[in-house]
């Protein structure tokens, strides 16, 4: 497993990364607009409220998650920014970085739906 999925899972500090500072900011902007998307909402709201999707959306794209009880144990899956960060090869331009982010944030859906089936409401955004 690579330093930084390590450092992720642990709660430690993540290492340096790579990715492109002016792509960086693009990437930030993209989430701020997908935090609110019903089109990535409603995926989970198919699980959970409105009110509690909008809480998930934050840590698909930002914060991540942990079990009740173990703050400092993080659990699948790996925030959509953070991904984007230690994924190499990096995006040549916004367009890339966008359907990169894409991708990642269906496969962050994804594993979410799987880790709250299996831990329900003891799943916690991560603050």
């Amino acid at each position: 497993m690579a330093a930084w999925n390590d450092a992720w899972y642990s709660g430690q500090p993540m290492p340096p990364h790579k990715f492109p500072r002016a792509l960086l900011a693009v990437a930030e902007d993209i989430a701020e607009e997908w935090l609110y998307d019903a089109r990535f909402r409603c995926m989970l709201e198919e699980w959970i409220s409105r009110r509690e999707a909008e809480d998930v959306m934050g840590g698909l794209l930002w914060s991540g998650f942990y079990l009740r009880g173990q703050p400092d144990k993080r659990v699948d899956p790996i925030p959509v920014l953070l991904r984007i960060l230690y994924t190499e090869p990096y995006p040549a331009d916004e367009n890339e970085t966008k359907e990169i982010m894409e991708i990642l944030c269906l496969r962050a859906v994804r594993e979410w739906g799987r880790e709250f089936q299996r831990h329900q409401h003891s799943l916690r955004v991560a603050p």
